[in-house]
């Protein structure tokens, strides 16, 4: 086993960069070996993208090439809170009519219940006075059923009279009548 093993070291941003430039052979020192090279990253050519090799005439800096990605990013990140734009604003605005449109139908609602209230009161008050009436009508009842049963009695006592003037004409009829028919005897006619 090699017991000249050290450990690997953490590589931070910096580094990684560096180890992606790689170098290029004729330029002074360059050994084309991007972990020996000397020289310092920005006299190297080519530079390493995320898809490969910068083209020789590209002389951009690191920072350069993070710009212009940052500033792609937010173009595309910009087109897209735009696509976004027109589905939440609109979705928004439904919302906002949606919710005066709630607003408006509790409103009623509860202007309606208080209407509902109002006239349950009155009918409370109408039905205290029907009550009332009902009860004087009552009374007014009873009365008259008292006179009713009066006129009753008076009917029947003059009933009992109608019947004792019958009998008394039937009476004196007999009475009359007989005399009468013996003189009609004798009369000529």
């Amino acid at each position: 086993m090699n017991t000249d093993h050290k450990p690997k070291k953490i590589k931070n941003v910096r580094e990684v960069i560096i180890e992606a430039i790689e170098c290029e052979p004729g330029i002074a020192g360059c050994t084309a070996d991007p972990d020996t090279c000397p020289n310092s990253p920005d006299t190297c050519d080519k530079k390493l993208s995320m898809f490969g090799y910068y083209d020789d005439t590209i002389k951009d800096s690191v920072e350069h090439v993070l710009s212009r990605s940052l500033d792609d990013l937010t173009k595309t990140f910009t087109a897209s809170a735009r696509r976004w734009e027109l589905i939440v604003y609109p979705a928004m605005f439904s919302f906002v009519v949606l919710a005066i449109y709630g607003f408006f139908l509790i409103f009623s609602l509860t202007k309606d219940i208080t209407i509902v209230s109002t006239e349950m009161v009155n009918m409370s008050r109408n039905m205290t006075q029907m009550t009332t009436d009902v009860h004087n009508m009552t009374l007014i009842m009873q009365d008259q059923s008292m006179y009713i049963s009066e006129m009753n009695k008076n009917m029947r006592n003059m009933s009992m009279s109608m019947n004792q003037m019958r009998y008394d004409m039937s009476s004196m009829n007999s009475n009359v009548s007989r005399p009468m028919n013996f003189m009609n005897s004798f009369a000529p006619w």
